[in-house]
């Protein structure tokens, strides 16, 4: 309730939570609306989901994740864009079986959290061609602070570029086109 009376224009996002059970799914629901309303400088703007649960705001392509105390937003007017977050943990260990290829080269546990979130972040982008993990193929390459890496999409023969930081909190991906 602080957010809101800090910023009056999300009283309306606010008072149609109620579907929402969780606080933590209500107080990341506000924190987008803050972001897209800052970096806009439009408080009238609203977001929608298409069939597939892409996110729509009119005028804008937009990416949203969140993960255990973190929001992202990525908007642009021109490209189609997407992003995702991951909290740092070595849960990601457990599942590696179910996202990665034979063919991938990710044996600890940041490379592993980048190539899940790089595959979250083009299965996004692509949206519309519903992609299994295994038809994406992440490049090798050797985790640092950031950088770049090549995924390809098996499905339609094609390369798509994305991008990753990493700090000590969360790995954070995006890719745009």
């Amino acid at each position: 309730e602080e957010m809101v009376h800090s910023n009056p224009f999300l009283k309306p996002i606010y008072d149609n939570l109620e579907k929402y059970r969780s606080d933590v799914r209500k107080m990341e629901k506000l924190s987008i609306y803050a972001l897209l309303f800052e970096m806009t400088g439009n408080n009238k703007l609203r977001i929608t989901y298409n069939p597939v649960s892409k996110p729509l705001v009119e005028g804008y392509n937009i990416g949203i994740s969140h993960t255990k105390g973190y929001v992202l937003l990525i908007l642009s007017r021109h490209r189609n864009v997407a992003v995702d977050i991951e909290y740092m943990s070595n849960r990601i260990n457990k599942i590696v079986n179910k996202f990665l290829r034979n063919d991938e080269q990710a044996t600890d546990t940041l490379s592993q959290l980048i190539h899940w979130s790089m595959k979250e972040t083009i299965y996004k982008l692509f949206s519309a061609e519903n992609l299994d993990y295994f038809e994406m193929k992440v490049s090798p390459f050797s985790p640092k602070n950031q950088g770049a890496v090549s995924v390809k999409d098996l499905k339609e023969e094609k390369m798509q570029q994305a991008y990753y930081r990493v700090n000590d909190a969360y790995v954070l991906t995006y890719a745009y086109q």
